[in-house]
């Protein structure tokens, strides 16, 4: 029995033992090896789809000091103030002109170079002489990040849910351990390994995108939209739902900087708590829904986070260092799992609305970080009195009340709940491993379809195919009957078409395995 066969019956199994509301038999244990929806996964797996770990170990050692203080004070403000103000400006262009595929890759180039340069420049000012160069690092880093991790929005449109939830948490994962390892390391360390990160996460993108192009020639993805349902959802829900998250995030900007103002310096105990809760949780989202087929409701997941916010609250009130210590760690798990929580929500709205992708992300990612900020700056203007710290207190708890009031309800969205795609259906996994060829040493490339992949005309692909067969363009227009320079120009439009521009490049999407 091929490949394909075996998995296709074991996702029946799975089907079958579900329907009846039973585990298969052997199976009561069920771990992430054996799971169907784990095993369709790995199937296509690749390193390069774990990019985004780069991009948060980048976070940490630059933004948030490895989490060895609850953050950096003014310079982690400055910083996320630069994101929020560029992110306006890049939204206000994409309404107005477009995002086109060179835009985006000048944007990537920018991103890459100023997260470089603004982590050299960190790295210098601690060396030689701190303060000289610190605004400026602030600046540039603040703005390269704004595109550094949302270009890779356009890798996870390519993937299934079931592929964006799990490269979400895995990345989230292996982030914490590169961030627990280098919290072990002297600063100096952290600092050096910042400067190589972006340019890390940029290669692996492009590796990704080259690797999932094949998928996506062969019909085996299908890109996003996959429906505009979210287009037609009262304004109302999306007011609710980026309040719910100002509010939490005020509380949790207040937090971070709690009681007088200044970060709290967490103990390497405390740190390695924040990372392993950080991987803890993200491998039990991923067990509950990829292997025990469990659906994750938002409105569950957001008050997960909103309790988890609500006990860092309370300790952090008893104003004990143990208390602060836990109080922190708690407040920066869900910081860190937020991460992912807000990213998989953009990647399921882009999936069925018409908008482009980019301008909620960023409008998500500009109310985030600006509540957040807001908070953080709050408490930094408090006077460091008993009085005033009762007041911190009272406001933290009302903000977490009034996101509560707003979030706490499984009625939003009306036109289509939150995360569907990851409802577990047998039927579609079933489909998608009988779909799959059987491995064969005589298969041979095959050519894609050039007008349905690529949008050429008949004609267009007449050329090309000739082209293919080694005919020279004198040889291609007498045999089309066509001038050499009408040849000319449909290769010209050909290669535009499918975005190369050699004969090698050509090959590699002309034909598929």
């Amino acid at each position: 029995m091929s490949f394909a066969a075996n998995e296709a019956e074991d996702v029946r199994a799975s089907a079958s033992s579900a329907d009846s509301g039973a585990l298969p038999a052997g199976k009561a244990g069920a771990s992430f090896g054996s799971a169907p929806r784990i095993r369709a996964i790995l199937r296509d797996f690749s390193w390069a789809f774990l990019g985004l770990a780069a991009v948060r170990i980048w976070i940490q050692c630059t933004i948030y000091d490895r989490y060895a203080f609850t953050d950096a004070g003014l310079t982690s403000v400055v910083i996320n103030a630069s994101r929020v103000i560029l992110t306006a400006i890049v939204v206000a262009v994409i309404l107005k002109c477009g995002f086109p595929r060179n835009a985006r890759r000048i944007l990537s180039w920018f991103s890459v170079s100023a997260m470089t340069l603004g982590s050299v420049l960190f790295l210098v000012d601690a060396q030689l002489h701190p303060g000289t160069f610190d605004a400026l690092a602030c600046i540039l880093a603040g703005c390269g990040l704004v595109w550094g991790g949302g270009q890779w929005m356009e890798f996870y449109l390519r993937l299934s849910p079931d592929e964006s939830f799990f490269y979400a948490l895995v990345s989230l994962a292996l982030g914490s351990l590169g961030g627990m390892l280098l919290g072990y390391l002297p600063e100096r360390v952290g600092a050096m390994v910042s400067v190589v990160m972006p340019t890390v996460s940029f290669a692996m993108l492009a590796w990704s995108l080259r690797l999932t192009q094949g998928r996506l020639e062969s019909g085996r993805l299908d890109p996003a939209p996959k429906d505009t349902r979210y287009d037609d959802e009262p304004a109302t829900t999306w007011v609710r739902l980026l309040l719910g998250l100002a509010f939490i995030e005020f509380a949790m900007g207040i937090a971070r900087g709690f009681p007088h103002g200044s970060s709290f310096e967490l103990a390497p105990v405390f740190q390695t708590l924040h990372q392993v809760g950080v991987i803890g949780i993200s491998f039990a989202g991923l067990y509950i829904v990829l292997v025990r087929n469990r659906f994750m409701r938002y409105s569950t997941l957001w008050r997960f986070m909103l309790v988890l916010v609500a006990v860092g609250i309370i300790l952090l009130t008893s104003l004990n260092w143990y208390g602060l210590s836990l109080g922190s760690t708690s407040i920066a798990i869900v910081n860190t799992v937020m991460l992912s929580v807000l990213w998989f929500t953009c990647y399921d709205i882009a999936r069925h609305a018409s908008v482009i992708p980019y301008v909620f992300l960023g409008v998500v990612w500009s109310v985030f970080l600006l509540a957040r900020e807001a908070g953080r700056i709050f408490v930094m203007m408090v006077p460091p009195h008993d009085d005033f710290v009762t007041f911190v207190d009272v406001l933290m708890i009302l903000a977490l009340t009034m996101s509560i009031a707003v979030m706490f309800t499984d009625r939003i969205p009306v036109k289509r709940e939150m995360f569907e795609g990851l409802r577990f259906d047998a039927g579609k996994l079933v489909l998608a491993f009988d779909a799959l060829p059987a491995v064969s040493v005589s298969d041979g490339p095959q050519r894609v379809d050039l007008v349905q992949v690529y949008g050429l005309t008949k004609r267009e692909a007449e050329v090309i195919d000739c082209l293919m067969q080694g005919k020279s363009k004198a040889q291609v227009g007498r045999e089309l009957f066509i001038s050499e320079n009408t040849v000319r120009g449909y290769v010209k439009n050909a290669y535009s078409k499918m975005d190369v521009h050699n004969k090698e490049q050509l090959r590699e999407k002309y034909y598929r395995s």
